[in-house]
């Protein structure tokens, strides 16, 4: 059994976000904002104020006392309840296998040997028929291409080896010391256990880093891969949350393109136009700042109201459903995942957006602003602790039915009602309130408080 997390993802909306809001097209709604449930984050300083960013980025790390992005073991204490202990053996390597690549997984019989922990893994990231098809010829001049001198294995043992080389769950150093008899350590565990779960599609799912030259090109085709998606029962029920007035929209999300990334270190960046996404990859480079990314398609869902002029005729990215009287907008959008590989860095992203992303009074035209840029730009995280004066608590009011959610916000004012009445609705669905962190613009939106 290979565990595809279907976490509740998210994207949704508290009310319609009109362009004269967001974007600033006169007469064209944009959406009914999204957010989700893995993270997003930003400071909501001034634009002079990444040092500060960085400092405090810096202090939050101290007192989490944060692996790096490359170690892997929080990783799995995040998505597979595995902790790597200071010593291992087989019996709880055996558990931690079973908590990555399911209960079918196989257990390590005897001592745990470099040559015992491979074996299982190959085994447990369904690779045991390719490794028994290697002859011995085979396998010998494989290891051999990889500079390996495997004089001490077996000949079943060089197939396994060889065979973990050749699709990656071991790089060459760690092959080398495989071959040689080296000692099994807890770093190597933690190593290991994170490519059988990538081997599994277990670990995480994105296009690639900020930084990669083929970024822009990935993400368009991705862009371009989404198209309407439903699902009947979580439709009804956020219908009727629109005809009863406990929201104006919600935005709906598949758990198939999750992007399972470290929730602390990660933002979500809603929008609604690809050549924004383009840009802002370059405007991260431009700033130093890199990250690993993700496009989540969402559908967001709000009210049409007819004063805006005739309903256009559908498209596979838009279309305009009337239920007896009630006229609701499906329109493809989406989130762009982030994970830093720091908390500064993820903090220095407000003041970013600040200055390059934001229109503002002043600067109508958004001059020197990336395309797309809006009045009142939408990130979220999940992560606490995050500066009081750029993030501010609100609630993503989750609905799931199997892989799909649909995502209304409520203010921590609002949150309990909201609830209770989506309970009312769902027939029994899953209910939760997820707490999330959004930056200050967002939050003035929800308020009603300021256009900016």
């Amino acid at each position: 059994m290979k565990r595809r997390r279907i976490g509740a993802i998210a994207a949704t909306a508290f009310a319609v976000l009109a362009a004269t809001a967001c974007g600033g097209n006169s007469g064209q709604v944009v959406e009914s904002v999204p957010v989700e449930s893995t993270t997003q984050a930003t400071l909501g300083a001034e634009s002079d104020a990444g040092k500060e960013d960085v400092a405090q980025g810096e202090a939050l790390e101290a007192e989490k006392g944060r692996f790096s992005q490359e170690d892997p073991s929080e990783y799995l204490k995040t998505y597979f309840d595995v902790e790597i202990g200071q010593d291992v053996d087989a019996a709880s390597f055996s558990e931690n296998l079973k908590k990555v690549a399911g209960g079918e997984a196989p257990a390590i019989e005897g001592g745990l040997t470099w040559m015992a922990a491979l074996d299982g893994a190959v085994k447990a990231a369904d690779y045991e028929e390719l490794a028994l098809s290697y002859p011995e010829e085979k396998a010998q001049g494989r290891l051999e291409a990889y500079g390996i001198e495997a004089a001490g294995l077996e000949g079943a043992q060089k197939a396994v080896l060889a065979c973990a080389l050749d699709v990656s769950l071991v790089t060459e150093a760690d092959g080398k010391r495989a071959a040689a008899g080296e000692a099994f350590t807890p770093a190597d565990e933690g190593r290991l256990l994170m490519q059988v779960a990538d081997a599994n599609g277990d670990g995480r799912n994105y296009l690639g880093m900020a930084s990669d030259p083929d970024i822009y090109g990935k993400l368009d085709q991705a862009w371009n891969s989404f198209i309407l998606f439903d699902d009947s029962q979580l439709s009804q029920v956020g219908k009727a949350a629109v005809e009863q007035g406990i929201t104006t929209g919600y935005g709906i999300k598949s758990a198939a393109y999750d992007a399972r990334f470290l929730p602390d270190l990660t933002l979500q960046y809603g929008h609604s136009d690809m050549k924004h996404a383009r840009q802002l990859m370059g405007l991260l480079n431009s700033e130093g700042i890199d990250a690993k990314v993700q496009l989540e398609p969402k559908v967001s869902i709000y009210q049409y109201l007819l004063e805006w002029g005739p309903v256009p005729e559908p498209t596979p990215t838009y279309e305009v459903k009337e239920f007896d009287g009630l006229y609701l907008v499906y329109a493809v959008e989406y989130d762009l995942k982030l994970e830093f590989g720091n908390t500064g860095d993820m903090l220095r992203f407000d003041s970013v957006i600040q200055e390059f992303a934001k229109k503002n009074e002043g600067n109508e035209d958004a001059v020197g602003l990336i395309y797309g840029s809006w009045w009142q730009p939408l990130y979220s995280t999940v992560r606490e602790g995050m500066p009081e004066d750029g993030y501010h608590a609100i609630f993503d009011c989750v609905v799931t039915n199997g892989m799909y959610s649909i995502h209304p916000f409520a203010l921590p004012e609002d949150k309990d009602a909201v609830i209770d009445k989506l309970k009312e609705l769902s027939g029994g669905l899953q209910v939760e309130a997820e707490q999330r962190y959004c930056n200050t613009a967002f939050y003035h939106y929800l308020k009603g408080e300021d256009y900016q």
